[in-house]
């Protein structure tokens, strides 16, 4: 293949784990989850806002008491003329008379006057500023704000669970391809081999054919061998192709990536059926991230039982500018608590909380279902792996009893004893036994990087391999 380059597995995972674009992507998501369960640790802490205005009005606002003050003075003044007009009565033994009372009570109004100031305030002034620093310390929301924190450290859980689950569905499907292609590999050297073999013995039965010691049947059943020879040799060829591709892909390149490696038989497990049966409930990612998601579930329904329950938090506010806190009206500091609790709210916050509730059931049932069908699928995986096992065990049996009847074909052909088609039939027979035998290791592999991916071990693929193949 042009441009292609021969990787054995463990650096060909090595890249795949680095170079694969959408595990990059699930990196960046547990950097978002991260994140945001750390502002979610900040809703804990008190809010601080530096609060700054500057307003034009159409004039000052000012609020205006004078017609008290004015009602003061005519009151104040005219008891005064009264007390004076009662004086002069008890001393002379004559009353004032009304000039005089009145002379008497417009002098003591005007010196009352310019001693009492006007009652006049300007409430705002026409162009104005004010800097506020205002506060708010929550403390209790009916355990919104930790139910809010606990969400977001079960996202963030769900994140890495699902980053492992990425991890685990990428290292089998690659090692599912790089054994494929590492089969294909091997199955091409056969049919070459196979091909070149039935070639020459063409080739001797075309001279045997021209000196009159075979008939025509045999020349036209070697070329028959060779035709289907090279069709398959161009299908697993075109296949190979195919899957270099992908594993380049998968690895975040454009060039074909071959396997190197050899298929070796297939393994045996090092662990028991039981302990992997409780690896999947411990270990499975796709179980955690499950887990993760019933526990935001379960925290979302604590956020809506919140909806129901009072807020109570401290508030405080300073103001910078004295001139704007001037009035009564506009303290230049406050501090306080508040409490408010929701009534009514139209039914739809017990809807939603119902909703919410029905929600964590259904991923707690999916979980269920999901973990009965991994526990399920690995007992499978273990009978093929088996089967794949005894299956080459015995084709490796049958393998060599057909190189055996080839040679002995062979030799009869060459005694004149045994046809051309015995002799092309026995190399075909061995040739379907050893394609056979390379299925069956294929086959035992593939249902090894399913249980391991099923029990959360396909990072253990690659040493299973490598041993293997010592």
């Amino acid at each position: 293949l042009s441009g292609a380059e021969s990787v054995p597995l463990d650096l060909a995972l090595q890249r795949m784990e680095t170079g694969n674009h959408s595990l990059e992507a699930a990196r960046a998501k547990i950097g978002t989850a991260q994140e945001n369960h750390k502002a979610s640790l900040g809703n804990f802490l008190p809010v601080v806002k530096l609060q700054a205005s500057a307003t034009h009005l159409d004039r000052d606002v000012v609020m205006d008491l004078d017609p008290i003050r004015t009602a003061m003075l005519q009151i104040q003044s005219g008891d005064a003329t009264q007390l004076q007009n009662l004086s002069t009565t008890m001393q002379t033994g004559t009353p004032m008379t009304q000039v005089q009372q009145a002379a008497f009570q417009q002098g003591y109004s005007q010196s009352l006057d310019a001693k009492l100031p006007h009652f006049l305030d300007t409430m705002a002034q026409q162009n104005d500023w004010g800097v506020e620093l205002v506060a708010y310390q929550p403390l209790f929301h009916g355990g919104r704000i930790f139910a809010g924190e606990r969400v977001s450290a079960a996202r963030e859980s769900a994140a890495g669970a699902d980053l492992e689950k990425q991890k685990g569905d990428l290292r089998r499907d690659f090692t599912k391809y790089y054994v494929q292609g590492a089969l294909l590999r091997q199955s091409i050297a056969l049919r070459t081999q196979a091909l070149e073999t039935i070639q020459r013995h063409r080739d001797q039965a075309k001279k045997a054919l021209d000196a009159g010691l075979v008939d025509r049947a045999s020349v036209l059943r070697a070329d028959l061998a060779i035709s289907e020879a090279r069709t398959s040799l161009s299908d697993d060829g075109m296949k190979l192709n195919s899957v270099s591709i992908t594993l380049a892909q998968m690895s975040g390149g454009t060039d074909f990536l071959l396997p190197t490696d050899t298929l070796a038989p297939p393994p045996i497990l090092p662990w028991s059926a039981d302990s992997l049966e409780r690896s999947v409930a411990q270990r499975n990612p796709f179980l955690k991230s499950l887990s993760a998601q019933q526990e935001v579930a379960h925290r979302a329904v604590a956020v809506k039982d919140a909806d129901f329950l009072p807020e109570v938090g401290l508030f405080g506010k300073y103001e910078f500018n004295r001139e704007a806190a001037r009035s009564a009206l506009q303290p230049i500091w406050v501090v306080g608590i508040k409490g408010e609790i929701t009534l009514f709210h139209g039914g739809g916050d017990y809807h939603q909380r119902a909703a919410a509730l029905s929600t964590e059931r259904e991923v707690a049932a999916m979980r269920s279902e999901a973990s009965s069908a991994l526990q399920a699928q690995t007992k499978r995986q273990i009978l093929a792996l088996r089967q794949a096992r005894t299956r080459w065990d015995n084709l490796s049996t049958q393998s060599e009893l057909a190189r055996e009847s080839h040679r002995v074909a062979e030799s009869r052909f060459a005694q004149g004893q045994a046809t051309g088609l015995e002799v092309v039939d026995a190399w075909l027979s061995m040739e379907k036994a050893d394609l056979e035998r390379l299925s069956a290791s294929g086959d035992g592999w593939i249902a090894l990087g399913d249980i391991l991916w099923a029990t959360g071990r396909t990072g253990e693929f690659s040493d299973i391999w490598t041993g293997a193949r010592k």
